[in-house]
């Protein structure tokens, strides 16, 4: 530290350069810091008034670490919706197609582009909270309003399922273009839906094409059940020890069934037992989209502004306790649970094994049912009861080889009894 002399008035006092230096980046540091707090006093106050909604967001960088192998599920292949992926050169060629499918709509209610997108306009400060604002932010008010106008009037077309032939689409481009509208990074806020809706000459026509879209009841695929559960919020996890749970090759050998049942709910999964145990459970339908579909909805389930309860990632780890080998996965086609479009049964149990890997579930999700399946099969009697159905009752071949060696034994015994001396009739005891 050196001292210059000047004027008696005036002393100036040099600090050394690391003091300087450590200023600065405690001032930084601290900047950060009141930042956080800033936060944290926020969402206190906020605690106590009703949760907002889930912005639109993309997937957490560490899921996508986590799941390596599943990147490509988290990105579109053809078409991109909404600001996240807008603006890549990959997805230009879609974007005709979008604005025809905007033309079709605009024609089909007799109306134009500016009364569609004014429409937009007038909630477009609503729209853009629906977004991180570092996400949006390239782009102004009208950009964003007419890229939802535009994507808006081609979900609202695809979900209708329209002649396509007119518009020269593909079916291989819907295919993929399907795919792409379940991805989280490529959502539009469901407001933009409504207002293109209640601008249509019948809304309720449009309404209900969303609502068919999403539950496909006549494919029975899984989005069916996904669609029931994909916006339910609750309780947060709680800690539970994770016990440790059988594959359904061994709880067959223990005497429990799976069967499906008549919900395809994710929750709706219960235990019963007569003489034998039965799970039942929502059908499965597994093909090149299921990955992507479950990916995605882990990813949603992951957001730290949605609340919920983890029903996916509750659903995907209690499949994979169920799942150990290809020999499990043809249990559960034998049991009608299960449909494979996707290969083979190995590549369906690689899936829900790589899928399950590293996830974290609610343990109250299915507690009750893991809680009564080991009450089951921790009973001594339970395996004698099970070997015994499994020989003689598991197939009417083998009833019918019971049946014949108790009629066997039965006119053994009568044979034996008749040809004791005492039991002989008087014409055979004195010749």
């Amino acid at each position: 530290m050196m001292i210059n002399q000047g004027t008696p008035d005036h002393i100036v006092v040099q600090m050394p350069e690391a003091k300087k230096r450590q200023s600065e980046f405690i001032k930084e540091r601290c900047k950060e810091f009141t930042s956080v707090m800033d936060d944290v006093r926020n969402q206190e106050r906020g605690s106590s008034s009703r949760r907002t909604k889930p912005l639109i967001q993309r997937v957490s960088k560490v899921l996508k670490e986590m799941k390596s192998d599943f990147k490509k599920c988290f990105e579109p292949r053809l078409v991109a919706l909404g600001p996240l992926h807008h603006g890549n050169p990959k997805f230009d060629r879609a974007e005709p197609s979008k604005l025809k499918f905007a033309a079709v709509f605009a024609y089909e209610n007799k109306t134009t582009c500016d009364f569609l997108f004014g429409k937009v306009m007038e909630e477009i400060q609503d729209l853009r909270n629906c977004y991180k604002p570092n996400e949006i932010e390239v782009y102004d008010d009208e950009k964003l309003a007419w890229m939802l106008f535009i994507d808006g009037c081609a979900v609202l077309c695809y979900g209708l399922k329209g002649d396509f032939e007119k518009l020269n689409t593909k079916v291989d481009r819907l295919v993929f273009a399907q795919l792409d509208l379940f991805l989280l990074e490529n959502q539009i806020p469901y407001r933009v839906l409504q207002i293109l809706i209640n601008s249509a000459i019948e809304p309720e026509k449009w309404k209900q094409s969303i609502t068919d879209f999403i539950r496909d009841d006549k494919d029975k695929r899984d989005s069916n059940m996904i669609g029931q559960m994909l916006l339910k919020c609750g309780d947060r996890r709680k800690h539970r020890i994770r016990k440790t749970f059988r594959s359904i090759k061994e709880l067959k050998e223990s005497g429990i069934h799976v069967k499906p049942n008549k919900t395809n709910n994710l929750k709706n999964i219960s235990f019963y037992c007569r003489f034998l145990g039965k799970i039942r459970m929502p059908h499965l339908l597994v093909d090149d989209s299921t990955a992507a579909m479950f990916m995605n909805l882990v990813a949603l389930e992951m957001c730290r502004d949605f609340d919920n309860e983890f029903e996916v990632t509750s659903y995907l780890c209690f499949l994979d306790s169920l799942i150990d080998t290809a020999e499990d996965v043809k249990e559960l086609r034998v049991a009608g649970m299960l449909h494979n479009y996707l290969g083979s049964d190995e590549e369906v149990a690689d899936l829900f094994n790589k899928m399950s890997r590293d996830l974290v579930p609610d343990q109250d999700t299915y507690s009750a049912v893991v809680k009564d399946i080991h009450s089951f099969c921790n009973n001594p009697w339970t395996p004698a009861a099970a070997q015994v159905y499994y020989s003689h009752f598991s197939s009417p071949w083998t009833f019918l080889a019971l049946m014949g060696a108790i009629i066997s034994l039965l006119f053994s015994a009568i044979q034996a009894y008749f040809s004791l001396p005492g039991n002989r009739p008087e014409n055979e005891r004195n010749p």
